[in-house]
């Protein structure tokens, strides 16, 4: 009788442990696919400097550098377009090998070696992260939490330098600016 006890003890705790990991993994889901939209409507709602492209039919390419966070969220963003451009996402192992993205999104593993390189980065990049304080290390746009809520913030005089520039519907609706 005890045998059978401490089984349905065991089998509610894991019946239990197995909810709670689902429910953790829907909302880091859910969280990757709000950020993966944002990247979307970054890229409709920035300026892209001449020599962006370099051509008329050329892709608009999303990177991600380091650990992949978003799984297969970024799968969704294949389907649309910025500016009549068909949307890639790539995957970079080398952060020397970035030339040709137009969103460059770091991951947590990736942090050392953007910050080594930031001040050196290709024109014409939008760096991403939700790394906290990548904004304030030369990164120019960081996912925030605020009120449990994903926000943003954005560097500006670090996006200036790389000649990004914003419309004012992005900027209106980031929580902070630098």
């Amino acid at each position: 009788m005890r045998i059978a006890f401490l089984t349905r003890i065991l089998a509610i705790a894991f019946a239990l442990a197995t909810l709670f990991s689902n429910a953790v993994y829907a909302d880091a889901s859910r969280e990757y696919q709000l950020k993966a939209a944002y990247l979307l409507n970054f890229a409709r709602f920035i300026y892209w400097p001449m020599g962006s492209f370099s051509s008329a039919e050329a892709e608009f390419n999303i990177c991600v550098y380091g650990e992949n966070p978003f799984g297969e969220n970024l799968e969704y963003l294949l389907s649309k377009k910025v500016q009549n451009r068909s949307i890639t996402v790539n995957y970079k192992e080398d952060i020397n090998n970035i030339a040709g993205c137009h969103i460059l999104f770091v991951g947590e593993s990736g942090k050392e070696d953007f910050y080594r390189i930031s001040s050196t980065m290709p024109q014409n990049i939008l760096t991403v992260s939700d790394i906290e304080g990548f904004g304030s290390k030369g990164g120019m746009i960081e996912f925030i939490r605020v009120d449990n809520k994903i926000k943003f913030s954005i560097n500006v005089t670090q996006s200036t330098k790389s000649g990004i520039k914003y419309r004012s519907q992005l900027l209106e609706v980031a929580e902070n600016l630098r």
